[in-house]
């Protein structure tokens, strides 16, 4: 692109005006502008200190020259600016966090703050814009990439508009187009309970889902039954997170007011208030083999509990605190030393000996809340409550827009990803991009698992969805 044709582009991107005004409009918010800003303020000083009336013209000089040079030069579309986009956060009673609303009891409530992103016209033409001109050669934005220090975090925010194929429908916020009479690829299933289901796992033997009222339910052969009505405690207590340890042989789950149950062999044993932590488990996570399973728990004051089961009886360390102290929405592990977190306050956190310590990896300027993560040994993906799906390949992180809606659950095997989230909404990873594909659901789902025989999803009403 030549530099002629790229100064009307940075004009379009201001906030109004045209030709060099506008141009001098982002210039101002620039790094170039602030150093000649400061050099102007130095330069002056030393003239007044000096009495020397040469170094007054030497400041103007500095302060006047390099923006018109830029501009005259079209080397200005070189200089950082402000990315034109609303990224105010918003407090919306129909967007706020779901599962908090319907579920969190008075006591143990981590309300989560729903941030949305509004996106003007000309932001998203802007966006489209950026998406095309970077895959042309020798584009300044295609080459950023790679000049790019690799420890360096940045966010490359595309565009991604969901096609329909084949029997898949596009979506555009709740409406729905496509050929009424094609049957989905995705079939709801009967379930024995109508209550709503926050969390799901795919494990080797089957799958459990858990959710309100402490219900747990089982999938064996052909079925779902439950396998616990009313929680390790039998409260009810809501249970928010489940996983189970490799192959699938035990299952713990995690929920309100601490409760913390272990199912194995169709035995379960309760473990509720591990360390006297009566505070809502978020979610768990379970690495290793059953009958020697190191346990994941993390909660809404952004605290981590880990422990160890052998014999019957888990060993717990001390309560840690991996990041800020916001809320900690989700927890995966890859393998038993590498592992992800994700709070409500834009960050993600990595471990790689096995929870021992964390280190930040992101995410600047994402704006949203995270609603869940998953991760393999080749790249990380985290969904947020804007619609936003981030994936981090192990060098930056590049953000997704599949939806409009909020996303609430992600999960990945291998090159295979789903992501789930309001009105029935589930997108499946097709040759590099995110669409949507058609459900036989409007409820809002939750949680999302991939198995090896099925792909499951379950959310409001004890709706459960099947591929």
């Amino acid at each position: 692109m030549s530099a002629t044709a790229s100064r009307p582009a940075m004009a379009d991107s201001s906030a109004g005006g045209s030709g060099f005004f506008a141009y001098y409009r982002q210039y101002a918010r620039s790094g170039v502008h602030a150093a000649s800003a400061a050099a102007l303020t130095a330069i002056g000083l030393w003239a007044s200190f000096t009495g020397n009336r040469s170094f007054i013209l030497l400041a103007i000089a500095v302060y006047v020259l390099p923006p018109i040079f830029l501009y005259l030069t079209g080397e200005g579309e070189r200089v950082p600016s402000v990315v034109n986009e609303d990224t105010s956060m918003g407090d919306d009673p129909d967007r706020s966090n779901a599962r908090s609303d319907e579920t969190h009891d008075s006591e143990d409530n981590h309300d989560h703050s729903d941030g949305q992103v509004d996106r003007s016209e000309a932001d998203a033409t802007a966006e489209r814009r950026t998406a095309d001109d970077s895959s042309a050669l020798g584009s300044p934005s295609a080459t950023s990439t790679t000049d790019r220090r690799d420890d360096e975090e940045h966010i490359e925010d595309e565009a991604n508009d969901p096609v329909s194929e084949s029997n898949d429908s596009e979506r555009d916020g709740d409406d729905r187009d496509g050929d009424e009479s094609a049957e989905p690829d995705w079939t709801e299933i009967d379930t024995p309970t109508d209550r709503s289901l926050l969390d799901v796992i795919a494990a080797d033997e089957g799958a459990y889902a858990v959710g309100e009222g402490g219900v747990v339910l089982a999938h064996n052969e052909d079925e779902w039954t439950v396998a616990l009505d009313d929680g390790p405690t039998a409260n009810g207590n809501v249970l928010r997170g489940v996983d189970a340890t490799d192959g699938g042989g035990a299952v713990w789950f995690a929920g309100d007011s601490g409760v913390l149950g272990r199912y194995a062999d169709g035995t379960l044993t309760d473990h509720s208030a591990p360390e006297d932590q009566t505070s809502t488990w978020e979610d768990v996570a379970v690495t290793g083999d059953a009958d020697e399973e190191q346990v994941y728990l993390v909660n809404g004051s952004g605290e981590l509990l880990r422990g160890s089961y052998e014999d019957g009886t888990v060993s717990w360390g001390g309560i840690e605190k991996p990041g800020s102290g916001s809320s900690i929405s989700s927890i995966a592990f890859v393998d038993s030393d590498r592992g992800h977190l994700c709070d409500t306050n834009q960050s993600v956190y990595e471990t790689t000996d096995g929870g021992e310590s964390f280190d930040r990896v992101g995410i600047e300027d994402a704006n949203a809340a995270f609603t869940d993560i998953a991760a393999s040994t080749a790249e990380t993906l985290v969904t947020a409550d804007d619609g936003s799906l981030f994936r981090h390949d192990g060098a930056v992180w590049t953000r997704l827009r599949p939806s409009e809606d909020a996303l609430a659950a992600v999960a990945l095997a291998g090159e295979t990803g789903f992501a789930a989230g309001d009105g029935g909404a589930v997108y499946e990873r097709m040759d590099g991009g995110w669409e949507a594909v058609e459900t036989p659901t409007d409820a809002d789902l939750w949680g999302i698992a991939i198995g090896s025989e099925r792909v499951v999803a379950v959310g409001a009403g004890g709706i459960v969805v099947e591929q």
